[in-house]
């Protein structure tokens, strides 16, 4: 079987949302290779912005534009940030069945088509067309992905 896994997998295990149950069960089928999982850099971004403003809210810093300063003129506040990132980094290196894709120019066009027709963020659009081309489920907790007809979302929930 063959997933491209959205973001919110992800952030719902590594930061204990609603379905975070769910996500650990599909991510442990990754893992043991049972099920080959795409992902795009584009998905790994998300997820590594999310674990540095989250961890930024933890030590008590919730502007974006306070972070984004912070992040450039303060080392130490940096470091914290970035831990939880290079921790999930080193998660995707135990998923056997982890696997890359990489968005081409005509992903982009079709997922600005899909954007622009079905009410989509771009980014996510992005995911959709990639999980097109691939022939593969896209495995989320979005919503939003059902409105994009052609495209099959895997039931997590």
């Amino acid at each position: 079987m063959k997933l491209y896994i959205d973001s919110s997998v992800f952030l719902h295990l590594v930061l204990e949302g609603e379905w975070a149950d769910a996500a650990e069960k599909l991510l442990e089928a990754v893992e043991r290779g049972e099920v080959v999982g795409y992902v795009s850099a584009l998905v790994v971004e998300e997820v590594a912005f999310k674990l540095v403003l989250a961890k930024a809210s933890e030590l008590g810093v919730t502007s974006f534009w306070e972070v984004r300063r912070r992040l450039a003129r303060d080392p130490a506040f940096r470091s914290e940030c970035f831990k939880p990132v290079l921790e999930f980094d080193r998660y995707l290196d135990r998923l056997a069945g982890l696997a890359w894709v990489h968005v081409t120019r005509e992903d982009y066009r079709r997922a600005l088509e899909i954007a622009s027709r079905h009410g989509l963020l771009t980014a996510d659009a992005i995911h959709a067309a990639l999980a097109m081309r691939l022939g593969a489920p896209i495995a989320t907790f979005d919503e939003d992905f059902k409105r994009v007809p052609g495209l099959a979302v895997a039931g997590l929930t």
